[in-house]
């Protein structure tokens, strides 16, 4: 894992984005499977934007993403949960990266799996229970106040990797 530089970017509950790797190499999964894994991440990309999405819970906008279940993949848990958040289906999401995060409550560190997906055309999204709003956001503007720094910083990193979709 490669430090994030500088002083780790926090969000308004304290949570800290540690560290982020990509995943390189034919065949390269970056996952031992002795890694504490519980989450993936979808960072979507359309014409040099990355959709957002605002998280009725916790109040602000993020990835699409959530909980890996027991019994899938990090894929599998990706493209799921992409389509229930978002109600975009039928997409291949590529891991791309590993994250570390320092979360608070409680106090514990995590890694999510992090995929990412181009889309040549706009999609059509469908609000829910979990998301209320959707925002094409551009990862070379400022992060609003509304926006998770973190998910800001993965999805910066990720759309200007020089192998990025």
């Amino acid at each position: 894992m490669i430090p994030v530089p500088g002083p780790p970017p926090r969000d308004r509950f304290g949570n800290a984005l540690l560290d982020f790797r990509f995943l390189t190499g034919p065949g390269s999964s970056g996952l031992d499977g002795h890694t504490p894994l519980p989450l993936a991440l979808v960072v979507v990309h359309h014409a040099e934007h990355v959709l957002m999405v605002f998280d009725r819970r916790r109040q602000q906008w993020e990835l699409p993403g959530g909980l890996i279940e027991p019994h899938e993949s990090p894929a599998e848990a990706a493209v799921r949960e992409l389509a229930e958040e978002t109600g975009i289906h039928g997409v291949h999401a590529r891991l791309t990266a590993l994250a570390e995060f320092e979360l608070q409550h409680p106090p514990r560190r995590e890694y999510a799996a992090v995929f990412r997906t181009a889309l040549s055309a706009p999609p059509t999204l469908t609000v829910n229970d979990e998301v209320s709003a959707f925002h094409w956001w551009h990862p070379n503007s400022p992060v609003p106040n509304t926006m998770s720094p973190l998910d800001a910083e993965i999805a910066h990193r990720v759309t200007t990797h020089p192998h990025h979709d």
